[in-house]
């Protein structure tokens, strides 16, 4: 009698281990561990689809090696995110905070276009970027020497290019918002475009944080008064002198603005 019970009992072991695993194949062959759906907020340089094609996720259901951890991953290497928060909100959907990093310019060579980032951080430009307002940096130098992915610490124009963009960030945010394009002519000084003034604005190669700082109170001083209805130039190279150039004459004034 004892032996039938023992045999009941084992039978019964065996059919409860079988169950288990039998259940536990079948969730993991399901769909309830599976991502089928990717929800991104954050995109604002790219769209969601070109992030998700660039990080090689447009087929993430077909993609046996998907985890929360790749997908972080990948997005994470785009030159233009900072970091991916990412989690799984809900059964089968991921969510996803992209963080983009601050840019801070648009660099043009003769061959290649770049991005500043606030870090400065040289990196790629893609062709369908939006949302950008930046200010353009050109004719630097020796600009075939700069590559992606390096710190534009090493290229002293890009520097100056930089102090240019932070001291008026800092000191007179309009100001910032309307410069359109640092020039370097190849080495012969640079010259800014203000966005709303149709006269350029030479200032040399030296002091260019100062120089932002006169140019401030300067242009300031000129809408004030109307004069950029008249002038055909703005020369801030001579050291405590500031030239207005009027249909082609110059007018003199000590640095007191």
């Amino acid at each position: 009698m004892k032996t039938i019970i023992r045999i009941k009992h084992s039978i019964l072991l065996f059919l409860l281990i079988s169950i288990v695993g039998l259940l536990a194949f079948s969730l993991e062959s399901s769909d309830l561990n599976s991502i089928n759906k990717l929800e991104i907020e954050g995109a604002n340089y790219l769209t969601i689809n070109q992030y998700l094609e660039i990080a090689n996720l447009t087929n993430f259901k077909k993609d046996p090696n998907i985890n929360i951890t790749v997908i972080q991953d990948r997005l994470e290497k785009h030159p233009y995110i900072n970091n991916a928060d990412v989690w799984q909100a809900e059964r089968g959907v991921i969510k996803i905070i992209l963080y983009e990093k601050k840019l801070e310019a648009l660099l043009l060579t003769n061959t290649k276009q770049f991005l500043i980032t606030n870090k400065a951080e040289i990196i790629p430009f893609f062709a369908s970027t939006k949302n950008i307002d930046l200010p353009v940096i050109v004719n630097l130098k020796n600009a075939n020497n700069i590559l992606a992915f390096r710190n534009a610490g090493k290229f002293e124009n890009l520097i100056k290019a930089l102090n240019i963009i932070s001291a008026s960030e800092i000191y007179d945010e309009e100001l910032n918002n309307r410069i359109s394009e640092i020039n370097f002519n190849e080495g012969n000084g640079i010259t800014l475009t203000i966005s709303d003034l149709e006269f350029p604005i030479y200032l040399g190669d030296d002091s260019e944080i100062e120089k932002t700082i006169y140019l401030s109170k300067i242009i300031k001083h000129i809408r004030r008064n109307r004069l950029f209805e008249y002038m055909d130039y703005l020369d801030l190279r001579f050291t405590d002198l500031v030239y207005l150039g009027f249909d082609n004459k110059i007018v003199a004034t000590e640095e007191t603005i």
